[in-house]
């Protein structure tokens, strides 16, 4: 048995005998540092109790950011908003149903802030939870800014489409149009009926009434003066028009929609006075979408009576707040409107017409009716002698110059009236008529310009149509502008003098017989050659002299 050496355990050389001693605890961080990490996620999130409901989970932000935003936000409120806009800009634009319209809106909009506000607040809260347990930041901060976003677009919905529409909404309600109706009147023979103001709510059904009635038995026309108003409206009036085939005339402004109402008529008769407006309709939105749905069903109602697609394409190019008024000669080319009447024979009723016929055949004359305005009662003496002359077996042409001997009377005050200017184109038709009339038709007979000169209106029948054309125009334009505040006074001796010495003593009242009506007079003998060289004489005169002479020559001595 070997024995082993003795060692000191207290010495150096008993420490490799000894066993090691337990190693110390690490620190709470280092012992952290040893652990291992979780993966990066979301922590899930505690569900909400099984009785709280669907609507209170999302207002407290308890549902998911995807469910919130999508589902709740876009898929459910967005079409919803779309909807009631659409609903709103189309009440605007069509009118249609606008009381049942109205009390949708109002009851509606209110309803749809508050589900934009259940949307918005629940869909923001969701956002900050899914930011708050760790999600992602893109996400989280493309939601929000889109919440502000729709916030910002609710609360101009509101402060600039509802609330000032909202008045408006509670008249249509109430059956109340706020941009008013229509005022219909027959006239006193039945034969006219007049649309005068703004087309609002129950307008195209008043009409169509109106024309289905007893009163309208006798009815000609639609006598059109409308600043336009509702387009649904306007096109129930268009076809309550259309259905019973009567006459448009449009006696003033019809613009807008009034347009539709006019298009209908059959003839369509313009006014001197009237004209028509196009411009392209307005929802009162902001919407493009809407505005543009609008005009393309306006264009396509334009297209339906008739309108040509180049005045289409320029009404859609006229803002709504502008206006397009159509020049005359382009509304006839168009075909949309009569043709004027050259001269002043009118279209003559069939034989055994009433004497009412003959009256709106000459009013619907440009001339004759500008005549009638500035002497009141002249359509009605007109009308009655060509009445007679048909009742009394003459042709056409003798009732056609029935017409003259009452614009007889009126010519004196009519040339003397008249400002210089006109006053001097007259002078120089009369020569021109006088110089086509002054080769007689047979040899050795009395030439056709003494029977002017004289006053025989036989004679005016001869004249060529150019210069009846002319002379019709000219007519037109003295009827149409305003009358002399004087009366011409009497030549005086001095003015009388300087007409002497200028262009002869015989310039005064050479013209005086023009119109004088006196189919038996023997006449006075005055050759047409002295005064158709005298009235080309008078261009080289001054011009205050030549306007004396021009004045002085239908001034009777």
């Amino acid at each position: 048995m070997t024995q082993r050496p003795y060692i000191d355990p207290t010495s150096a050389a008993a420490e490799p005998l000894a066993s090691p001693p337990p190693a110390e605890a690490p620190a709470a961080w280092q012992q952290a540092s040893h652990r291992p990490r979780p993966k990066p996620g979301r922590v899930p999130r505690p569900t909400a109790a099984p009785k709280t409901g669907y609507f209170a989970r999302h207002w407290r932000g308890e549902l998911s950011l995807a469910r919130s935003y999508w589902l709740n936000n876009f898929l459910v409120a967005a079409p919803l908003a779309l909807l009631l806009s659409g609903l709103m800009s189309w009440i605007s634009v069509k009118g249609d149903s606008l009381q049942v319209s109205a009390i949708v809106v109002l009851l509606g909009f209110p309803l749809l802030v508050a589900l934009d506000v259940w949307c918005l607040v629940g869909t923001w809260r969701a956002a900050t939870a899914y930011l708050h347990h760790h999600g992602s930041l893109l996400w989280g901060w493309l939601a929000r800014i889109s919440l502000v976003l729709g916030t910002l677009q609710l609360a101009v919905s509101v402060l600039f489409g509802f609330l000032p529409s909202m008045d408006e909404f509670w008249q249509m309600a109430r059956g109340i149009d706020p941009i008013g109706q229509a005022k219909f009147s027959f006239s006193a023979d039945g034969r006219s009926l007049r649309l005068d103001g703004v087309i609002g709510m129950g307008d195209g059904e008043r009409l169509r009434t109106l024309l289905g009635s007893e009163a309208a038995r006798g009815l000609k026309r639609v006598e059109l003066s409308s600043p336009g108003g509702r387009v649904r409206e306007a096109e129930r009036m268009a076809s309550a028009l259309k259905e019973h085939r009567h006459e448009a005339r449009a006696v003033g402004t019809c613009a807008s929609a009034c347009t539709l109402v006019f298009l209908a008529g059959s003839p369509r008769h313009l006014a001197p006075e009237g004209q028509l407006g196009f411009h392209r309709a307005s929802t009162g939105t902001y919407n493009p979408v809407f505005e543009e749905l609008a005009n393309q069903q306006l264009a396509k109602t334009y297209r339906e009576l008739g309108l040509p697609q180049s005045m289409i394409d320029k009404t859609l190019r006229t803002a709504s707040n502008s206006m397009w008024f159509v020049p005359r000669e382009e509304l006839q080319a168009h075909a949309l409107i009569a043709p004027s009447p050259r001269t002043m024979a009118i279209s003559l009723p069939p034989i055994a017409a009433p004497l009412a016929d003959y009256d709106d055949a000459l009013r619907m004359h440009p001339v004759w009716e500008a005549l009638d305005r500035r002497a009141p009662g002249t359509v009605d003496t007109v009308a009655r002698r060509m009445s007679a002359a048909r009742a009394a077996g003459a042709a056409d042409d003798v009732v056609q110059a029935a017409a003259l001997a009452p614009l007889a009377a009126q010519m004196p005050g009519l040339v003397n009236g008249a400002d210089g200017v006109l006053r001097r184109r007259y002078v120089q038709i009369v020569a021109d008529q006088l110089k086509a009339l002054r080769a007689p038709a047979q040899p050795g007979a009395r030439p056709a310009c003494r029977d002017l000169l004289d006053g025989r209106l036989g004679a005016r029948q001869q004249v060529p149509q150019e210069l009846q054309v002319r002379e019709t125009q000219w007519l037109l334009d003295v009827a149409s502008s305003p009358p002399a505040r004087r009366q011409p006074k009497p030549p005086s001796g001095i003015e009388i003098e300087v007409l002497s010495r200028s262009v002869g003593p015989a310039a005064q009242g050479m013209l005086a017989r023009l119109w004088a009506d006196a189919p038996d007079s023997p006449g006075s003998g005055t050759a047409c050659e002295p005064v158709i060289a005298l009235l080309d004489r008078l261009p080289a005169q001054p011009p205050a002299r030549r306007e004396l002479a021009e004045r002085l020559l239908f001034h009777p001595r």
